[in-house]
């Protein structure tokens, strides 16, 4: 709850600054926080894939070990 509140400190900060900065200077600032988002997303959306492609592999293992019991061979025999 106390980053919540230090996030609406930070927005009202930057309000009132932005409010004394010229327009060339906000314009510079946002292609750079742009570029910003930009990398964070492609990193979320990293970290989601490989926690998919994760999830895809352990189901992949519960098939084959389900398939080896089936079949009545023992993965510790291998």
């Amino acid at each position: 709850m106390i980053d919540e509140f230090h996030v609406l400190y930070m927005y009202k900060k930057i309000q009132a600054e932005a409010a004394a900065t010229d327009m060339k200077t906000l314009e510079q600032l946002l292609r750079k926080f742009r570029k910003v988002v930009a990398k964070r997303r492609e990193e979320c959306y990293q970290e989601i894939g490989e926690k998919k492609a994760q999830k895809l592999r352990a189901e992949r293992l519960q098939r084959l070990l389900k398939k080896m019991e089936r079949d009545r061979v023992s993965p510790h025999e291998l």
